[in-house]
């Protein structure tokens, strides 16, 4: 689907910081902005990296997933074993450089922060965080890696799906996609696909939303079955392509 061409170092610095102005405040803070300066100068406002949050939360919080960011801004993420995309606002996610500024956040409020940056380009890998170590569960863990700029990207041509869908019968769970009509909307864009060939096989997967992320409202109707809605499915994508989502859709028969 892609071919990349990876940027980053494994290289590593690290620093690590007793907050609340303790007496390694000052090096943790001059290793902030040297390392921020690094990142700067590389000039990278559009890219993708995977990013990992270890903490008492919930799960789509925790699973690891790629993000994308556009002129500096977080466009998408995407959970990286599923490909189901969350929307922005479902889990804080954020850009590179909204990481800096949460590091001096956790810098000046954290009983302990530990940091880690990557010795070439800059961006923190790993920053550790317990805000008050007399709480339970309030600690947290964000991994950065496999950071990859757009300029150093080399995409396929081919245009790739964002939807596959596989259709059985709920009751008998063998498949039952001919007959079908699928339907996706997202505001004013709706796309529809009947599966009413005369040679149609029921195994068949019905392939959608070509290089088309975003969330959608999906409909699956059929003679003699209860219509199928899901809501906010997310379609996300990386640098290169839609990241694309397989869906097995249950038929209840009427």
């Amino acid at each position: 689907m892609k071919n990349f061409v990876r940027i980053a170092t494994t290289l590593i610095a690290t620093t690590l910081l007793f907050g609340c102005g303790g007496s390694d405040s000052s090096n943790t803070l001059d290793e902030l902005n040297k390392n921020r300066a690094k990142w700067e100068n590389a000039n990278i406002d559009s890219y993708q990296f995977e990013f990992r949050v270890v903490c008492f939360c919930l799960e789509d919080i925790t699973l690891p997933r790629v993000v994308l960011v556009e002129g500096n801004q977080v466009v998408s993420q995407t959970i990286i074993e599923s490909h189901v995309a969350l929307p922005l606002d479902s889990a804080n996610t954020e850009s590179i450089d909204s990481l800096f500024d949460l590091i001096a956040l956790e810098e000046s409020r954290a009983e302990s922060i530990s940091v880690e940056y990557d010795e070439e380009l800059g961006f923190p890998t790993k920053i550790d965080v317990d805000i008050n170590e007399q709480t339970a569960d309030d600690e947290y863990t964000l991994y950065v890696s496999n950071v990859i700029s757009a300029e150093d990207v080399s995409c396929t041509t081919t245009v790739e799906s964002g939807l596959v869908l596989s259709i059985t019968d709920q009751s008998t769970q063998m498949p039952a996609a001919c007959g079908v009509t699928v339907t996706t909307t997202e505001e004013a864009y709706t796309e529809s696909v009947t599966n009413d060939e005369a040679a149609c096989e029921d195994s068949e997967e019905i392939s959608m939303l070509q290089e088309r992320p975003g969330f959608y409202t999906l409909t699956v109707e059929k003679t003699g079955y209860q219509d199928y809605l899901m809501e906010d499915l997310g379609i996300g994508s990386d640098l290169c392509h839609v990241l694309t989502r397989e869906v097995n859709v249950e038929l209840i028969p009427e």
